[in-house]
């Protein structure tokens, strides 16, 4: 279903001039090939280009060189066959938790009942019930993951990306995530 191909990402460090010095290799010939229904973890020191090759793989960041695939397709940009859940939670600070979570389903037109119903749902599941009507800035860091997590489950993707999606989480938290997801 996804087919990493020979893929390579440097970053230019800013204020420098000197390319040769200032530049991060951070995907040097990738090649990885994940089949359907196939659930699998990146693991490495920070630094090493795993939350590259996500955003990579999510058509959120360009290759230098090489090619992902998602089922047979290029991956030249964002899909809605594809959601991530990011490391830093990239809520809308605006926006309630309700409409946090419904967002992507109303970007797809998605009618507001079902979209509430789906996205309530959700809130339930992540722990969340009784907070539809607060904004990020009221949450603590592990709500907020959880919100970032309803939201992609919402969409109800084929490929699911998550970049530490667990890591702000309180123990007991992380693992009724875990076993939900």
């Amino acid at each position: 279903m996804i087919s990493i191909t020979n893929a390579n990402k440097t970053f230019i460090k800013p204020g420098s001039r000197k390319v040769e010095a200032s530049s991060v290799e951070v995907l040097k010939n990738v090649n990885l090939e994940i089949k359907e229904n196939e659930f699998i973890t990146i693991v490495g020191p920070s630094g090493c280009g795993k939350t590259t090759l996500l955003r990579a793989v999510a058509g959120l960041t360009k290759l230098d060189t090489g090619e992902i695939k998602v089922a047979g397709d290029v991956v030249t940009g964002p899909s809605p066959d594809r959601a991530m859940v990011f490391q830093s939670f990239a809520l809308m600070p605006w926006a309630n938790v309700m409409r946090n979570v419904a967002f992507g389903l109303e970007i797809r037109g998605v009618g507001k009942d079902e979209r509430e119903t789906i996205a309530r749902e959700l809130i339930v599941a992540v722990g969340l019930k009784g907070f539809e009507n607060s904004l990020p800035g009221e949450l603590s860091g592990g709500m907020k993951q959880r919100v970032g997590l309803a939201r992609a489950l919402a969409v109800n993707p084929k490929i699911l990306l998550m970049d530490e999606p667990f890591g702000g989480l309180v123990e007991q938290t992380k693992r009724l995530m875990q076993e939900e997801l």
